[in-house]
């Protein structure tokens, strides 16, 4: 017998932990490899393209999220349909660029960035035009083009190749160090410049190549290219130096390639090729400023929007077909593309995602990971799929808040894969397991709850949560009454004869109304209803359980009187509230219970039928429930604050049909409400007169006040 109990209990214990123990062997598994695909695709060349587009998405969605002020440095002068209307068609002649410049100098503008270069010859006339107003304003940045490929380079031909590199030369960065990166993905072969007198008479002139990502969306651009052993600016960046005036900056350099740019006293974060995350402004048309070239040329432009600024001069026209997708919008113009650049970079509001950030990522992966291998086993399928939910909505929450207050970029979409797996891990674990699940039921809980219980939870295994869960339920405590006094007078077997037919009829009564047998405290029973099968009335199943209680407690003591045993009394308790259920103990020896403060509260509302002189004392939760079946026979007994509860809670007497006439009840309340109404003088004597009659324990508590009372009655405290 002792082998097959022993057998039953591993049996029990095996299902309740091997499920768990593989959820998280798997879960670490799992973790594991997220981590090392992770960093395979960030620090070695290894891509990942399904989970490295999903990323950018994710970026794009954090970059519309962006609550960013509108551009205060940067206007764009649009050359637009209107311009078109006005001067002709595009490429227009260096003779209405130098207009355009003559204009935008007049109206106070900073400086002066062209969107358009010059690469060619149109007349000696023209182009000497041009070259004079712009060395004149000394405040205009010209743009070039490097170029990627050695075939486009070799088209050029070496003059034209060492031409561009002669005239760009001057504002290179040089590599202080004299070191050459490693790992350089954005080498170029040579440079299509401005004609020679076009770029020696710009205050500066950088390049302007840009290349989108893998999924077509330009999300960041090179502030700095490489080409032979020496680096050289943007075009934006030559931009930001005209404006603050900063001849002295730097580039920093690892032996990986670059680290950041130092641009007047601001330090803006570049990844090993150079690159710049831009922090985009909003919407074309609307994160900047913009005035129409005509009106430039017209003088009608609004002086506020160039005095003092920087005006991008650029493209919008669908016709010139100069278009960028960004996050914002598949058919942006160029020109905002730029803009949004130079804005960053003047005013420092900034996203990054430093050298250092994959590793960050990677632990949170790990974090995450361990804290759902943690949890998920605690929790059913439901419960792990709301614990998913929360830690992915969670974990973007957080994602967006260092995006939005800090610019910094961090990994969501590893963190969510490992969310995902693990989850779907533990539910085809769970799955797995349900079949056993059933097998086991019948013999974890047929000690425990009443035979039809246990065939409802086999035949719906999922209404059992193992672990805890919290839940609606009705607890019933019942104590014998003077049990030790009981006890010391009578013979030990013939005391375990007693109670060992006492429980098991008192057992029988909570079956018998679908009610679970917790556990045994000495003398004492706890019963719940409402689980582990819900059942909707089990308010009113634990009060019939009582009364049937009572019932049977008579028979008993017919019989104990012929046997010369002494008879007994008990007291019963009930409460209805939110409770923990569930099976808790260790994982080889476990009891399924509930607990929770309506737990405790079910055993002192027992504890104060001594007080009262009752059988049973439900609270008023449990009589909302059931008044409507119980009016008849029950009443309202006091108000009382128990111990650990800062709320009063009204208790009611339960009492079997008939046990009070109807005047006895009439009169009872008048008294009653006569005392809640502070008439203590008539209270007292109607409380007096119905004890005399009736012997009524109630009637003889209530009779002793004579005031407001504050009286301790065990472990509560009389609130009127």
């Amino acid at each position: 017998m002792a082998e097959n109990t022993s057998k039953k209990q591993g049996a029990r214990a095996w299902f309740i932990v091997a499920p768990a123990r593989m959820t998280r062997s798997f879960g670490i598994v799992i973790t594991l490899a997220v981590c090392a695909l992770f960093l395979a695709a960030n620090l070695v060349p290894f891509e990942v393209p399904l989970l490295d587009l999903l990323e950018l998405k994710t970026y794009d969605m954090r970059m519309r999220a962006l609550d960013t002020p509108r551009a205060r440095h940067v206007t764009i002068a649009a050359v637009d349909e209107p311009s078109l209307a006005r001067v002709g068609r595009f490429p227009w002649s260096r003779a209405v660029h130098a207009d355009i410049a003559r204009r935008l100098d007049e109206a106070g503008v900073k400086v002066i960035a062209f969107d358009i270069f010059f690469p060619e010859r149109e007349s000696p006339k023209a182009d000497t035009q041009l070259a004079r107003v712009l060395g004149s304003t000394k405040k205009a940045v010209l743009s070039t083009v490097f170029l990627m490929n050695s075939r486009d380079a070799r088209f050029l031909g070496d003059s034209g190749v060492q031409a561009g590199l002669k005239a760009i030369a001057p504002q290179a960065i040089a590599d202080a160090g004299g070191r050459k990166p490693r790992n350089v993905n954005l080498e170029t072969f040579g440079v299509l410049a401005n004609i020679p007198e076009l770029q020696k008479s710009a205050a500066y002139a950088g390049h302007i190549n840009v290349a989108p990502d893998a999924d077509g969306i330009y999300r960041r651009v090179p502030l700095v290219m490489i080409h032979g052993d020496r680096y050289f600016p943007s075009s934006d960046v030559q931009v930001a130096r005209a404006f603050y005036e900063d001849k002295d900056f730097a580039l920093n350099l690892d032996q990986y390639g670059t680290v950041s740019l130092m641009l007047a006293g601001r330090e803006f974060p570049l990844d090993v090729d150079g690159q710049f995350l831009v922090r985009y402004r909003g919407r074309p048309g609307v994160a900047f400023d913009t005035v129409s070239v005509s009106d430039i040329l017209d003088r009608k432009a609004d002086p506020a929007l160039l005095r003092d600024r920087v005006v991008l001069i650029g493209g919008t026209a669908a016709a010139l077909g100069d278009i960028r997708a960004t996050p914002f919008d598949a058919a942006s113009p160029g020109v905002e593309l730029r803009a949004s650049v130079i804005e960053n970079l003047l005013d420092g509001n900034l996203v990054y995602r430093p050298d250092w950030m994959p590793l960050v990522d990677v632990a949170l992966v790990a974090i995450i990971g361990l804290l759902m291998i943690w949890l998920l086993p605690r929790f059913g399928v439901s419960g792990g799929g709301l614990l998913a939910a929360a830690l992915l909505a969670g974990y973007i929450a957080f994602a967006m808040y260092l995006f939005r207050s800090e610019g910094l970029w961090v990994n969501i979409v590893y963190p969510a894969l490992v969310i995902v797996l693990l989850f779907a891990t533990a539910t085809l674990v769970s799955y797995f397991f349900t079949h056993s699940e059933k097998r086991y039921l019948k013999v974890a809980f047929q000690h425990y709850v009443p035979p039809a219980v246990v065939e409802d939870l086999v035949a719906e295994a999922g209404a059992l949560r193992l672990g805890g869960e919290k839940r609606e339920l009705t607890v019933l405590f019942s104590d014998i009454r003077g049990f030790t006094t009981l006890s010391e007078g009578m013979q030990p077997e013939d005391l375990v004869k007693l109670m060992n037919e006492y429980f098991t009829v008192m057992t029988e009564r909570v079956f018998a109304h679908r009610g679970s047998l917790d556990k045994y405290i000495g003398d004492a029973i706890m019963a719940v209803y409402g689980a582990p099968v819900v059942e909707s009335d089990h308010p009113a199943l634990a009060c019939r359980s009582a009364l049937d209680m009572m019932r049977a407690l008579d028979e008993l003591q017919k019989k104990w009187q012929l046997a010369g045993l002494p008879k007994i009394g008990i007291g019963v308790g009930i409460n209805t509230g939110q409770v923990v259920v569930g099976n808790m103990g260790s994982a080889t020896r476990f009891n399924y219970t509930v607990v929770g403060d309506h737990v405790n509260l079910a055993s002192r509302i027992e504890s104060l039928n001594k007080a009262y002189g009752t059988s049973i004392l439900i609270s008023e939760y449990t009589y909302e429930r059931v008044k409507a079946e119980f009016a008849a026979n029950s009443r309202e007994v006091d108000s009382v604050r128990v111990r650990g509860r800062e709320q009063p809670v009204r208790l009611y007497e339960l009492y079997a049909e008939g046990k009070f006439t109807a005047e006895f009840l009439e009169e009872y309340r008048q008294a009653y409400a006569a005392m809640n109404a502070g008439d203590y003088a008539r209270s007292v004597a109607m409380f007096e007169k119905l004890q005399a009659q009736n012997g009524d324990g109630v009637s003889a508590f209530h009779a002793q006040r004579r005031g407001p009372d504050k009286r301790r009655v065990g472990e509560a405290t009389i609130m009127s």
